[in-house]
Protein backbone atom coordinates (compact mmCIF):
# COMPACT_ATOMS: atom_id res chain seq x y z
CA UNK A 1 0.00 0.00 0.00
CA UNK A 2 1.19 3.65 0.09
CA UNK A 3 2.12 5.65 2.17
CA UNK A 4 -1.03 7.52 3.06
CA UNK A 5 -0.06 11.14 4.68
CA UNK A 6 -1.17 12.95 1.22
CA UNK A 7 -4.16 11.19 0.50
CA UNK A 8 -5.18 11.59 4.38
CA UNK A 9 -4.77 15.32 3.69
CA UNK A 10 -7.44 14.94 0.60
CA UNK A 11 -10.24 12.84 2.58
CA UNK A 12 -9.97 15.76 5.29
CA UNK A 13 -10.56 18.57 3.01
CA UNK A 14 -13.43 16.71 1.70
CA UNK A 15 -14.85 16.90 5.05
CA UNK A 16 -13.93 20.25 5.75
CA UNK A 17 -15.01 21.78 2.93
CA UNK A 18 -17.94 19.39 2.17
CA UNK A 19 -19.23 19.34 5.68
CA UNK A 20 -19.94 15.32 5.92
CA UNK A 21 -18.96 12.84 8.40
CA UNK A 22 -16.59 10.80 6.22
CA UNK A 23 -14.37 11.62 3.33
CA UNK A 24 -12.36 8.68 1.25
CA UNK A 25 -9.66 8.14 -0.86
CA UNK A 26 -10.67 4.62 -2.41
CA UNK A 27 -8.79 2.59 -4.66
CA UNK A 28 -10.69 -0.95 -5.57
CA UNK A 29 -9.09 -3.76 -6.58
CA UNK A 30 -11.14 -7.29 -7.59
CA UNK A 31 -12.07 -8.53 -4.23
CA UNK A 32 -12.18 -5.48 -1.92
CA UNK A 33 -11.72 -1.65 -1.33
CA UNK A 34 -8.40 0.00 -0.16
CA UNK A 35 -8.57 3.33 1.88
CA UNK A 36 -5.18 5.34 1.21
CA UNK A 37 -7.22 8.44 2.69
CA UNK A 38 -9.44 8.38 5.30
CA UNK A 39 -10.95 10.89 7.72
CA UNK A 40 -13.89 10.25 9.80
CA UNK A 41 -14.40 6.54 9.75
CA UNK A 42 -15.42 3.93 12.84
CA UNK A 43 -11.87 2.93 14.79
CA UNK A 44 -12.18 -0.74 13.61
CA UNK A 45 -12.26 0.64 9.98
CA UNK A 46 -9.86 2.90 10.17
CA UNK A 47 -7.71 0.49 11.16
CA UNK A 48 -8.17 -1.94 8.77
CA UNK A 49 -8.18 0.87 5.99
CA UNK A 50 -10.03 -1.67 3.78
CA UNK A 51 -13.48 -3.65 3.07
CA UNK A 52 -15.33 -6.34 0.76
CA UNK A 53 -16.81 -5.15 -2.23
CA UNK A 54 -19.96 -5.98 -0.49
CA UNK A 55 -19.25 -2.53 1.68
CA UNK A 56 -18.39 -0.61 -1.12
CA UNK A 57 -19.92 2.26 -3.56
CA UNK A 58 -16.45 3.22 -4.47
CA UNK A 59 -17.04 0.05 -6.87
CA UNK A 60 -19.73 1.75 -9.16
CA UNK A 61 -17.66 4.76 -9.54
CA UNK A 62 -14.62 2.40 -11.19
CA UNK A 63 -17.22 0.07 -13.26
CA UNK A 64 -19.01 2.98 -14.90
CA UNK A 65 -16.06 5.12 -14.96
CA UNK A 66 -18.19 8.32 -13.40
CA UNK A 67 -19.00 10.43 -10.58
CA UNK A 68 -21.89 8.41 -8.74
CA UNK A 69 -24.16 10.87 -6.63
CA UNK A 70 -26.84 9.72 -4.04
CA UNK A 71 -29.22 11.19 -1.74
CA UNK A 72 -30.23 8.63 -0.20
CA UNK A 73 -28.41 4.68 -0.93
CA UNK A 74 -31.59 3.05 0.57
CA UNK A 75 -34.04 4.11 -2.25
CA UNK A 76 -31.64 3.61 -4.69
CA UNK A 77 -31.95 0.16 -6.65
CA UNK A 78 -28.62 -0.84 -7.33
CA UNK A 79 -27.59 0.14 -3.66
CA UNK A 80 -30.02 -0.24 -1.44
CA UNK A 81 -28.83 -3.78 -0.67
CA UNK A 82 -24.84 -3.11 -0.46
CA UNK A 83 -23.55 -3.79 3.66
CA UNK A 84 -22.08 -0.66 3.92
CA UNK A 85 -25.86 1.09 4.75
CA UNK A 86 -26.42 -1.72 7.55
CA UNK A 87 -22.95 -2.07 8.79
CA UNK A 88 -21.12 1.35 7.87
CA UNK A 89 -24.29 3.73 8.40
CA UNK A 90 -23.51 5.21 4.61
CA UNK A 91 -26.64 6.79 3.16
CA UNK A 92 -25.72 9.93 1.34
CA UNK A 93 -22.78 9.10 -1.08
CA UNK A 94 -21.11 11.29 -3.42
CA UNK A 95 -17.95 9.61 -5.75
CA UNK A 96 -15.70 11.50 -8.09
CA UNK A 97 -13.31 9.11 -10.42
CA UNK A 98 -9.42 8.61 -9.62
CA UNK A 99 -7.45 8.29 -12.20
CA UNK A 100 -3.88 6.20 -12.50
CA UNK A 101 -0.77 7.63 -15.30
CA UNK A 102 -2.91 5.98 -18.20
CA UNK A 103 -6.29 7.15 -17.35
CA UNK A 104 -7.94 4.46 -16.13
CA UNK A 105 -10.61 4.79 -13.18
CA UNK A 106 -8.72 3.22 -10.30
CA UNK A 107 -11.14 4.38 -7.68
CA UNK A 108 -13.06 6.97 -6.05
CA UNK A 109 -12.72 10.59 -3.74
CA UNK A 110 -16.08 10.39 -1.72
CA UNK A 111 -18.21 12.23 0.40
CA UNK A 112 -20.36 9.95 2.56
CA UNK A 113 -23.19 11.36 4.83
CA UNK A 114 -24.92 9.24 7.45
CA UNK A 115 -27.90 11.16 7.06
CA UNK A 116 -30.08 11.93 3.39
CA UNK A 117 -28.57 14.88 1.78
CA UNK A 118 -29.25 16.72 -1.26
CA UNK A 119 -25.57 17.28 -2.81
CA UNK A 120 -25.43 20.95 -4.02
CA UNK A 121 -23.64 22.30 -7.21
CA UNK A 122 -20.73 23.88 -5.59
CA UNK A 123 -20.54 20.64 -3.55
CA UNK A 124 -19.75 18.91 -6.59
CA UNK A 125 -18.07 20.83 -8.05
CA UNK A 126 -15.24 21.06 -5.53
CA UNK A 127 -15.55 17.46 -5.37
CA UNK A 128 -14.28 17.21 -8.65
CA UNK A 129 -11.55 19.88 -7.99
CA UNK A 130 -10.32 17.79 -5.38
CA UNK A 131 -10.52 14.94 -7.38
CA UNK A 132 -8.31 16.32 -10.11
CA UNK A 133 -5.63 17.37 -7.75
CA UNK A 134 -5.65 13.77 -5.85
CA UNK A 135 -5.64 12.26 -9.01
CA UNK A 136 -2.18 14.20 -9.83
CA UNK A 137 -1.04 13.27 -6.35
CA UNK A 138 -1.83 9.89 -7.15
CA UNK A 139 -0.21 9.39 -10.45
CA UNK A 140 3.00 10.88 -8.65
CA UNK A 141 3.03 8.62 -5.96
CA UNK A 142 2.88 5.52 -8.23
CA UNK A 143 5.56 7.32 -10.34
CA UNK A 144 7.53 7.68 -7.50
CA UNK A 145 7.01 4.35 -5.70
CA UNK A 146 7.68 2.42 -9.11
CA UNK A 147 11.21 3.97 -9.63
CA UNK A 148 11.71 3.18 -5.78
CA UNK A 149 10.57 -0.50 -6.05
CA UNK A 150 12.79 -0.71 -9.50
CA UNK A 151 16.03 0.46 -7.67
CA UNK A 152 15.52 -2.30 -4.76
CA UNK A 153 14.49 -4.72 -6.82
CA UNK A 154 17.84 -4.95 -9.05
CA UNK A 155 21.44 -3.05 -8.66
CA UNK A 156 22.01 -2.62 -12.62
CA UNK A 157 19.65 -0.01 -13.31
CA UNK A 158 22.27 1.71 -14.11
CA UNK A 159 21.92 6.04 -15.15
CA UNK A 160 18.15 6.08 -16.11
CA UNK A 161 17.14 4.76 -12.80
CA UNK A 162 18.92 7.60 -11.12
CA UNK A 163 18.00 10.25 -12.71
CA UNK A 164 14.79 9.21 -12.24
CA UNK A 165 14.74 8.71 -8.71
CA UNK A 166 16.47 11.65 -8.11
CA UNK A 167 13.79 14.06 -10.78
CA UNK A 168 11.10 12.32 -8.62
CA UNK A 169 12.24 13.29 -5.55
CA UNK A 170 12.78 16.36 -6.43
CA UNK A 171 9.23 17.28 -8.27
CA UNK A 172 7.28 15.63 -5.44
CA UNK A 173 7.57 18.25 -3.21
CA UNK A 174 6.78 20.71 -6.27
CA UNK A 175 3.63 23.45 -6.27
CA UNK A 176 4.87 26.20 -9.02
CA UNK A 177 6.24 26.42 -12.28
CA UNK A 178 9.67 28.23 -10.53
CA UNK A 179 9.84 25.13 -8.56
CA UNK A 180 9.12 22.51 -10.97
CA UNK A 181 11.38 23.84 -13.73
CA UNK A 182 14.28 24.77 -10.81
CA UNK A 183 14.28 20.73 -10.22
CA UNK A 184 14.51 20.23 -13.84
CA UNK A 185 17.28 22.22 -14.59
CA UNK A 186 19.37 20.83 -10.84
CA UNK A 187 18.53 16.94 -11.96
CA UNK A 188 19.86 17.65 -15.64
CA UNK A 189 22.71 19.34 -15.07
CA UNK A 190 23.65 17.54 -12.27
CA UNK A 191 23.03 13.72 -13.15
CA UNK A 192 22.51 14.34 -17.45
CA UNK A 193 25.60 16.34 -17.55
CA UNK A 194 23.38 19.32 -19.36
CA UNK A 195 24.58 22.65 -19.47
CA UNK A 196 21.08 24.11 -19.75
CA UNK A 197 17.37 23.16 -19.04
CA UNK A 198 14.47 25.01 -19.81
CA UNK A 199 10.25 24.57 -19.96
CA UNK A 200 8.15 26.26 -22.60
CA UNK A 201 4.45 26.23 -21.57
CA UNK A 202 1.80 26.68 -24.05
CA UNK A 203 -0.33 29.26 -23.05
CA UNK A 204 -2.50 29.66 -26.84
CA UNK A 205 -0.97 29.27 -30.26
CA UNK A 206 2.89 29.96 -28.85
CA UNK A 207 4.98 28.62 -26.51
CA UNK A 208 6.50 30.62 -23.55
CA UNK A 209 10.12 29.80 -21.82
CA UNK A 210 11.49 29.81 -18.76
CA UNK A 211 14.98 28.63 -18.20
CA UNK A 212 16.94 26.98 -16.01
CA UNK A 213 20.36 28.03 -15.39
CA UNK A 214 23.29 26.40 -14.87
CA UNK A 215 25.14 25.55 -11.57
CA UNK A 216 27.54 28.59 -9.99
CA UNK A 217 30.13 26.43 -9.53
CA UNK A 218 30.99 22.50 -10.52
CA UNK A 219 30.71 21.88 -6.83
CA UNK A 220 27.26 24.41 -6.03
CA UNK A 221 25.32 22.46 -7.77
CA UNK A 222 22.11 25.41 -7.37
CA UNK A 223 19.84 26.93 -9.82
CA UNK A 224 18.17 29.86 -10.30
CA UNK A 225 14.77 30.49 -12.43
CA UNK A 226 14.70 33.37 -15.03
CA UNK A 227 12.50 34.85 -17.37
CA UNK A 228 14.25 34.76 -20.76
CA UNK A 229 16.03 38.36 -21.61
CA UNK A 230 15.89 40.27 -24.85
CA UNK A 231 19.30 40.14 -25.52
CA UNK A 232 21.52 37.68 -27.45
CA UNK A 233 23.79 36.93 -24.50
CA UNK A 234 20.96 35.54 -22.55
CA UNK A 235 19.81 33.21 -25.45
CA UNK A 236 20.99 29.85 -25.99
CA UNK A 237 18.67 29.01 -29.24
CA UNK A 238 18.86 32.41 -31.05
CA UNK A 239 20.16 36.13 -31.41
CA UNK A 240 16.48 37.18 -30.77
CA UNK A 241 14.32 36.89 -27.22
CA UNK A 242 12.73 33.35 -27.01
CA UNK A 243 10.42 34.33 -24.17
CA UNK A 244 7.67 33.34 -26.91
CA UNK A 245 8.18 31.03 -29.86
CA UNK A 246 5.68 30.84 -32.35
CA UNK A 247 3.90 26.71 -31.81
CA UNK A 248 5.12 26.08 -35.80
CA UNK A 249 7.73 24.23 -37.18
CA UNK A 250 10.03 26.82 -38.04
CA UNK A 251 11.86 25.68 -34.32
CA UNK A 252 11.84 22.42 -32.51
CA UNK A 253 10.13 22.90 -29.12
CA UNK A 254 7.14 23.84 -31.64
CA UNK A 255 7.99 20.41 -33.90
CA UNK A 256 7.85 18.75 -30.72
CA UNK A 257 4.94 20.43 -29.71
CA UNK A 258 3.03 19.42 -32.71
CA UNK A 259 4.15 16.13 -33.64
CA UNK A 260 4.04 14.61 -30.17
CA UNK A 261 7.45 13.21 -30.47
CA UNK A 262 11.07 13.97 -29.09
CA UNK A 263 13.59 16.36 -31.63
CA UNK A 264 17.12 15.11 -30.68
CA UNK A 265 20.27 17.11 -32.64
CA UNK A 266 23.94 15.53 -31.71
CA UNK A 267 25.52 19.34 -32.11
CA UNK A 268 23.77 22.64 -32.59
CA UNK A 269 25.47 22.51 -36.60
CA UNK A 270 22.45 19.83 -37.39
CA UNK A 271 19.97 22.10 -35.61
CA UNK A 272 20.89 25.08 -37.34
CA UNK A 273 20.98 23.15 -40.90
CA UNK A 274 17.60 22.81 -40.36
CA UNK A 275 16.68 25.89 -39.27
CA UNK A 276 19.46 28.22 -40.26
CA UNK A 277 17.56 31.57 -38.82
CA UNK A 278 18.45 29.95 -35.71
CA UNK A 279 22.34 30.27 -35.83
CA UNK A 280 24.58 32.95 -33.86
CA UNK A 281 27.53 33.32 -32.15
CA UNK A 282 25.91 33.70 -28.71
CA UNK A 283 24.15 29.57 -29.07
CA UNK A 284 25.24 27.48 -25.89
CA UNK A 285 26.49 24.01 -26.14
CA UNK A 286 26.10 20.93 -28.69
CA UNK A 287 23.45 18.29 -28.46
CA UNK A 288 20.36 19.13 -27.89
CA UNK A 289 16.60 17.56 -26.90
CA UNK A 290 13.02 18.88 -27.45
CA UNK A 291 10.53 17.01 -26.11
CA UNK A 292 6.93 17.33 -25.36
CA UNK A 293 5.36 17.63 -21.64
CA UNK A 294 1.94 15.84 -22.24
CA UNK A 295 -0.30 14.43 -19.48
CA UNK A 296 -3.42 13.00 -19.85
CA UNK A 297 -5.18 15.04 -22.83
CA UNK A 298 -3.51 18.23 -22.19
CA UNK A 299 -0.31 19.10 -24.01
CA UNK A 300 1.56 21.76 -21.43
CA UNK A 301 4.69 22.66 -23.52
CA UNK A 302 7.87 21.25 -24.41
CA UNK A 303 11.39 20.67 -22.50
CA UNK A 304 14.76 21.87 -23.70
CA UNK A 305 18.03 20.41 -22.57
CA UNK A 306 21.35 21.40 -23.81
CA UNK A 307 25.02 19.09 -23.02
CA UNK A 308 28.38 21.35 -23.42
CA UNK A 309 29.70 18.91 -26.24
CA UNK A 310 28.36 16.73 -28.94
CA UNK A 311 26.76 13.12 -28.33
CA UNK A 312 24.85 10.36 -29.75
CA UNK A 313 21.91 10.05 -28.42
CA UNK A 314 20.89 5.91 -27.66
CA UNK A 315 17.37 4.35 -27.17
CA UNK A 316 18.00 4.22 -23.58
CA UNK A 317 18.84 8.05 -23.69
CA UNK A 318 15.63 8.60 -25.51
CA UNK A 319 14.12 6.34 -22.96
CA UNK A 320 15.35 8.59 -20.37
CA UNK A 321 14.45 11.87 -21.52
CA UNK A 322 10.88 10.55 -22.33
CA UNK A 323 10.24 9.33 -18.74
CA UNK A 324 11.46 12.43 -17.64
CA UNK A 325 9.34 15.00 -19.92
CA UNK A 326 6.18 12.49 -18.22
CA UNK A 327 7.15 13.52 -14.26
CA UNK A 328 8.13 16.98 -15.62
CA UNK A 329 4.31 16.83 -17.47
CA UNK A 330 2.39 15.66 -14.40
CA UNK A 331 4.64 18.07 -11.89
CA UNK A 332 2.82 20.56 -14.22
CA UNK A 333 -0.27 19.52 -14.34
CA UNK A 334 -0.68 19.54 -10.24
CA UNK A 335 1.43 22.75 -10.44
CA UNK A 336 -1.15 24.25 -12.76
CA UNK A 337 -4.34 22.82 -10.51
CA UNK A 338 -2.79 24.36 -7.29
CA UNK A 339 -1.99 28.14 -9.21
CA UNK A 340 -5.74 27.34 -10.42
CA UNK A 341 -6.69 26.97 -6.35
CA UNK A 342 -5.02 29.66 -4.88
CA UNK A 343 -6.40 31.78 -8.07
CA UNK A 344 -10.03 31.10 -6.84
CA UNK A 345 -8.86 31.40 -3.35
CA UNK A 346 -7.78 34.85 -4.21
CA UNK A 347 -10.97 36.27 -5.73
CA UNK A 348 -12.62 34.72 -3.18
CA UNK A 349 -10.44 36.62 -0.45
CA UNK A 350 -10.85 39.79 -2.81
CA UNK A 351 -15.06 39.43 -3.23
CA UNK A 352 -14.63 39.48 0.86
CA UNK A 353 -12.99 42.73 0.81
CA UNK A 354 -15.39 45.52 2.16
CA UNK A 355 -15.95 48.51 0.37
CA UNK A 356 -15.25 51.56 3.00
CA UNK A 357 -17.87 53.57 3.68
CA UNK A 358 -17.81 57.67 3.67
CA UNK A 359 -18.45 59.23 6.45
CA UNK A 360 -19.22 63.13 6.88
CA UNK A 361 -16.46 63.28 9.45
CA UNK A 362 -13.83 60.38 9.07
CA UNK A 363 -11.47 59.49 6.76
CA UNK A 364 -11.19 55.65 6.13
CA UNK A 365 -8.81 53.38 4.65
CA UNK A 366 -7.79 49.72 4.94
CA UNK A 367 -4.73 47.27 3.42
CA UNK A 368 -4.92 43.33 3.46
CA UNK A 369 -1.86 41.31 2.78
CA UNK A 370 -1.45 37.40 2.35
CA UNK A 371 1.04 35.39 3.92
CA UNK A 372 4.12 34.69 1.05
CA UNK A 373 4.26 30.76 1.77
CA UNK A 374 0.61 30.56 0.93
CA UNK A 375 0.56 33.14 -1.85
CA UNK A 376 -2.99 33.95 -1.68
CA UNK A 377 -5.52 33.66 1.21
CA UNK A 378 -6.04 33.62 5.40
CA UNK A 379 -8.56 34.44 8.08
CA UNK A 380 -8.14 37.94 8.34
CA UNK A 381 -10.30 41.17 7.87
CA UNK A 382 -11.14 44.10 8.29
CA UNK A 383 -15.06 46.35 8.00
CA UNK A 384 -16.43 49.55 8.91
CA UNK A 385 -20.07 50.08 8.73
CA UNK A 386 -22.08 53.38 8.69
CA UNK A 387 -24.81 52.99 11.20
CA UNK A 388 -28.49 54.56 10.84
CA UNK A 389 -27.34 56.59 14.30
CA UNK A 390 -24.29 58.04 12.59
CA UNK A 391 -21.79 56.47 14.20
CA UNK A 392 -19.45 54.05 12.82
CA UNK A 393 -18.55 50.40 13.73
CA UNK A 394 -15.25 49.44 13.21
CA UNK A 395 -14.27 45.90 13.14
CA UNK A 396 -11.04 43.72 12.63
CA UNK A 397 -10.63 39.89 13.22
CA UNK A 398 -8.43 36.94 12.77
CA UNK A 399 -10.06 33.56 11.94
CA UNK A 400 -7.86 30.68 12.60
CA UNK A 401 -6.31 28.80 9.84
CA UNK A 402 -4.65 30.19 6.23
CA UNK A 403 -6.33 28.30 3.66
CA UNK A 404 -9.22 29.12 1.92
CA UNK A 405 -11.43 26.95 4.81
CA UNK A 406 -10.40 30.07 6.67
CA UNK A 407 -11.30 32.12 4.43
CA UNK A 408 -15.01 31.19 3.95
CA UNK A 409 -15.33 31.16 7.69
CA UNK A 410 -13.76 34.75 8.04
CA UNK A 411 -16.68 36.14 5.54
CA UNK A 412 -18.91 33.77 8.03
CA UNK A 413 -17.81 35.73 11.08
CA UNK A 414 -17.67 39.18 9.26
CA UNK A 415 -21.08 38.93 7.94
CA UNK A 416 -22.16 37.60 11.59
CA UNK A 417 -20.34 40.83 13.50
CA UNK A 418 -21.91 43.02 11.23
CA UNK A 419 -25.48 41.36 12.54
CA UNK A 420 -24.41 41.82 16.01
CA UNK A 421 -23.12 45.31 15.59
CA UNK A 422 -26.77 46.02 14.07
CA UNK A 423 -28.58 44.26 16.97
CA UNK A 424 -26.36 45.85 19.72
CA UNK A 425 -25.14 48.82 18.08
CA UNK A 426 -24.42 51.12 21.22
CA UNK A 427 -22.79 48.26 22.90
CA UNK A 428 -19.37 46.79 21.50
CA UNK A 429 -19.11 44.26 24.22
CA UNK A 430 -22.72 43.24 24.11
CA UNK A 431 -22.45 42.69 20.23
CA UNK A 432 -19.19 40.46 20.57
CA UNK A 433 -21.21 38.49 23.16
CA UNK A 434 -23.91 37.89 20.71
CA UNK A 435 -21.56 36.52 18.00
CA UNK A 436 -20.18 34.38 20.59
CA UNK A 437 -23.19 32.74 21.42
CA UNK A 438 -24.15 32.85 17.19
CA UNK A 439 -20.88 30.51 16.77
CA UNK A 440 -21.90 28.06 19.69
CA UNK A 441 -25.84 27.94 18.24
CA UNK A 442 -24.50 27.54 14.83
CA UNK A 443 -21.95 25.11 15.69
CA UNK A 444 -19.62 26.97 13.73
CA UNK A 445 -16.38 25.24 15.18
CA UNK A 446 -13.42 27.92 14.59
CA UNK A 447 -11.69 30.48 16.95
CA UNK A 448 -10.93 34.42 16.28
CA UNK A 449 -9.56 37.44 17.88
CA UNK A 450 -11.17 41.02 17.16
CA UNK A 451 -11.74 44.24 18.08
CA UNK A 452 -15.41 45.88 17.22
CA UNK A 453 -15.52 49.55 18.28
CA UNK A 454 -18.14 52.41 18.00
CA UNK A 455 -16.76 55.75 16.50
CA UNK A 456 -19.82 58.41 17.51
CA UNK A 457 -19.58 61.63 15.75
CA UNK A 458 -19.27 64.50 17.86
CA UNK A 459 -22.14 66.40 19.41
CA UNK A 460 -21.35 69.61 18.00
CA UNK A 461 -18.77 70.51 14.88
CA UNK A 462 -15.21 70.14 15.26
CA UNK A 463 -15.61 68.41 18.75
CA UNK A 464 -14.23 64.97 19.69
CA UNK A 465 -15.37 61.87 18.50
CA UNK A 466 -16.19 59.49 21.10
CA UNK A 467 -14.71 55.51 20.46
CA UNK A 468 -15.92 53.00 22.83
CA UNK A 469 -14.32 49.19 21.67
CA UNK A 470 -14.34 46.06 23.14
CA UNK A 471 -10.83 43.23 22.99
CA UNK A 472 -11.20 39.96 22.08
CA UNK A 473 -8.04 38.47 22.27
CA UNK A 474 -6.76 40.58 19.48
CA UNK A 475 -3.43 42.98 19.24
CA UNK A 476 -4.89 46.77 20.84
CA UNK A 477 -5.43 49.54 18.81
CA UNK A 478 -3.31 52.38 17.90
CA UNK A 479 -3.80 56.18 18.30
CA UNK A 480 -1.79 58.52 16.68
CA UNK A 481 -3.28 62.28 18.57
CA UNK A 482 -2.79 65.44 16.60
CA UNK A 483 0.63 66.28 17.54
CA UNK A 484 2.01 62.62 16.29
CA UNK A 485 2.22 61.02 19.46
CA UNK A 486 1.15 57.26 19.11
CA UNK A 487 -0.33 55.39 21.99
CA UNK A 488 -1.37 51.89 22.19
CA UNK A 489 -5.34 51.48 23.66
CA UNK A 490 -4.11 48.65 25.74
CA UNK A 491 -6.07 49.22 29.06
CA UNK A 492 -5.90 45.62 30.82
CA UNK A 493 -5.78 42.44 29.12
CA UNK A 494 -7.69 41.76 26.30
CA UNK A 495 -11.15 39.78 26.70
CA UNK A 496 -10.96 35.72 25.39
CA UNK A 497 -10.93 34.78 22.03
CA UNK A 498 -14.01 34.23 20.30
CA UNK A 499 -15.11 30.48 20.22
CA UNK A 500 -13.69 29.64 23.37
CA UNK A 501 -16.32 30.16 26.44
CA UNK A 502 -19.19 32.07 25.40
CA UNK A 503 -20.05 32.54 29.47
CA UNK A 504 -17.39 34.60 29.71
CA UNK A 505 -18.24 38.48 30.45
CA UNK A 506 -16.91 41.06 27.89
CA UNK A 507 -15.50 44.61 29.34
CA UNK A 508 -15.91 47.92 26.96
CA UNK A 509 -13.42 50.86 27.12
CA UNK A 510 -14.01 54.18 25.67
CA UNK A 511 -11.44 57.19 24.81
CA UNK A 512 -11.71 60.43 22.87
CA UNK A 513 -10.79 61.23 20.00
CA UNK A 514 -9.58 64.64 18.86
CA UNK A 515 -9.98 66.09 15.35
CA UNK A 516 -6.74 65.16 13.71
CA UNK A 517 -6.19 61.98 15.55
CA UNK A 518 -5.40 59.08 13.54
CA UNK A 519 -6.80 55.12 14.70
CA UNK A 520 -5.40 51.86 13.96
CA UNK A 521 -6.66 48.51 14.01
CA UNK A 522 -4.14 45.69 12.78
CA UNK A 523 -3.85 41.94 13.33
CA UNK A 524 -0.82 40.34 14.46
CA UNK A 525 0.65 39.65 11.32
CA UNK A 526 1.90 43.05 11.21
CA UNK A 527 3.55 43.02 14.63
CA UNK A 528 4.47 39.36 16.14
CA UNK A 529 7.46 37.99 14.76
CA UNK A 530 8.97 34.77 15.54
CA UNK A 531 12.06 35.82 16.83
CA UNK A 532 10.37 38.61 18.82
CA UNK A 533 7.96 38.94 21.33
CA UNK A 534 4.36 41.10 20.74
CA UNK A 535 5.31 44.29 22.91
CA UNK A 536 8.37 44.58 20.81
CA UNK A 537 6.33 44.42 17.42
CA UNK A 538 3.46 46.87 19.04
CA UNK A 539 6.66 49.33 20.30
CA UNK A 540 7.86 48.86 16.64
CA UNK A 541 4.33 49.69 15.11
CA UNK A 542 4.54 53.02 16.83
CA UNK A 543 7.44 54.35 15.97
CA UNK A 544 6.57 53.87 12.35
CA UNK A 545 2.97 55.34 12.85
CA UNK A 546 5.17 58.11 14.39
CA UNK A 547 7.11 58.41 11.72
CA UNK A 548 4.41 59.21 8.76
CA UNK A 549 2.22 61.37 11.06
CA UNK A 550 0.40 63.49 8.87
CA UNK A 551 0.56 61.90 5.96
CA UNK A 552 -2.47 60.92 4.09
CA UNK A 553 -3.97 57.14 5.01
CA UNK A 554 -3.00 55.26 2.27
CA UNK A 555 1.01 56.89 2.65
CA UNK A 556 0.98 56.15 6.04
CA UNK A 557 -0.16 52.75 5.63
CA UNK A 558 2.00 51.80 2.58
CA UNK A 559 4.52 53.13 5.05
CA UNK A 560 3.66 50.38 7.63
CA UNK A 561 3.97 48.02 5.37
CA UNK A 562 6.81 49.32 3.93
CA UNK A 563 8.41 49.57 7.06
CA UNK A 564 7.16 46.71 9.13
CA UNK A 565 6.42 43.77 7.09
CA UNK A 566 9.47 41.44 6.14
CA UNK A 567 10.28 40.66 2.26
CA UNK A 568 8.64 37.38 2.74
CA UNK A 569 5.90 37.88 5.13
CA UNK A 570 5.09 34.92 7.81
CA UNK A 571 1.18 35.71 8.34
CA UNK A 572 -1.64 37.19 7.06
CA UNK A 573 -1.69 41.16 7.45
CA UNK A 574 -5.12 43.23 8.05
CA UNK A 575 -4.57 47.27 8.84
CA UNK A 576 -7.60 49.71 9.17
CA UNK A 577 -7.04 53.18 9.22
CA UNK A 578 -9.42 55.75 10.54
CA UNK A 579 -8.51 59.68 10.42
CA UNK A 580 -11.18 62.01 12.61
CA UNK A 581 -11.28 65.15 10.36
CA UNK A 582 -9.80 68.13 11.19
Amino acid sequence: MQETGAFDHYARLVRRLLDVPVGLVSLVEPERQVFHGASGLPPEVDAARETPLTHSFCQYVVADAAPLVVEDARRDDRLRSNLAIRDLGVVAYAGWPLRDASGEVVGSLCAIDTEPRSWTEDEVATLADLAAACTAELVAHSNRDRTMAALRSAEQLGERSRVLLNLSTGLGSTETLADVVTAVARVSTRHLGCERAGIWLRPADRVVGHLGRPPATADERSTETLHFQEDADSSWLSAATFAVLPLDESNPLGTALLTGRGVYYGDRATQNGEHPHLANPHQLGEARAFVPLRAGDVDYGAMALVWPGTRSFSDEDRVTIAAMASYTAQALQRATLHQERLDVALTLQQALLPRLPTPATLDLAGRYLPAAARAQVGGDWYDAVLMPSGATQLMIGDASGHDISAAARMGELRSMLRMAALSAEEHPAEALALLDDALLSLDVDTVASAVLGRLEPPAAPGGAHRLVWSNAGHPPPVVLDPSGRACLLDRGDPDLLLGVDPAQSRQEQEVLLEPGSVLLLVTDGLVERRDTCLSVGLARLREAAQQAAGRPLDDLLDHLLTVLVPEVPEDDIAVLAVRVRP
